[in-house]
């Protein structure tokens, strides 16, 4: 009898951390989607998933990495087993057809994605994690969920064979960065109610658009582009150069800002 009261003390016990854990993974995709990684603290994280102690995400996550690998390993299932599903449509018979079946497959199980509960904050949890130096996306999820873009990688590389493999890497990381900044982006503005600039389309034809925007991207000519006598004396190249060699570097940020 007393076995059997543990039994269920414990088994109530593992439920409740369950859905502490849920929700400080809920509570912290939120908020790193609408204030950046390194804005928001445990502090903030636990009181909005209504904890009276931060430490209870040490207690779940051990740290800042492991809470952000969480988020990143809970959404990225999903999306890994989609990709894989779209890029079995790959067949080689048609250049232009398998590069738009390797498009689809970055863009759709992130598109898909937006309908599910908290969706939209996750692309933007991602664009704000990818666009971090510190932090390396794939690293998260590396050996676990992250075969659909190796295999992504490979099949782009064997239907683009006539380009330098280390052109293809660069060519998928452009339109990779492409993809999770033009739906980050879009989500935030429909947050805000604004239907402007990448917000401005309906989302199918917003998907529709990014997609054919990748293949024209993946199928564009490959050479170096030679400069012409017009870039070599435009005054923003010289200042450019100057920037460059000279290391005057803050000089850029400071226009940024």
């Amino acid at each position: 009898m007393k076995a059997d009261e543990n039994k269920g003390v414990a088994g109530k016990s593992r439920a409740r951390s369950t859905l502490v854990r849920s929700r400080l993974i809920d509570v912290a995709e939120r908020l790193f989607a609408e204030h950046g990684i390194d804005s928001v603290s445990f502090n903030q994280i636990a009181r909005a998933a209504n904890q009276r102690n931060s430490t209870v995400i040490q207690y779940h996550f051990g740290s800042k990495t492991g809470l952000l690998q969480a988020i990143a390993e809970r959404r990225m299932q999903a999306v890994n087993e989609r990709r894989l599903e779209l890029l079995s449509r790959v067949d080689g018979s048609d250049r232009l057809a398998d590069l738009e079946r390797v498009a689809e497959a970055m863009v759709l199980p992130f598109a898909e994605h937006l309908s599910h509960e908290g969706g939209s904050y996750f692309v933007r949890f991602v664009a704000h994690l990818y666009s971090d130096p510190r932090m390396e996306m794939f690293e998260l999820i590396k050996g676990k969920h992250d075969s659909g873009m190796h295999e992504a990688g490979r099949l782009a590389r064997e239907i683009m064979a006539e380009m330098p493999g280390e052109a293809v890497r660069h060519r998928l990381a452009v339109v990779t960065t492409m993809i999770f900044f033009a739906f980050a982006d879009r989500e935030k503005l429909r947050a805000a109610g604004k239907h402007i600039g990448v917000a401005r389309l309906h989302t199918a034809h917003f998907v529709n658009d990014l997609i054919a925007m990748i293949v024209g991207a993946l199928n564009a000519p490959y050479g170096e582009r030679k400069p012409t006598d017009k870039d070599v004396s435009s005054p923003s190249t010289n200042q450019a150069s100057t920037l460059v060699t000279t290391g005057d570097s803050h000089k850029v940020t400071d226009s940024v800002d």
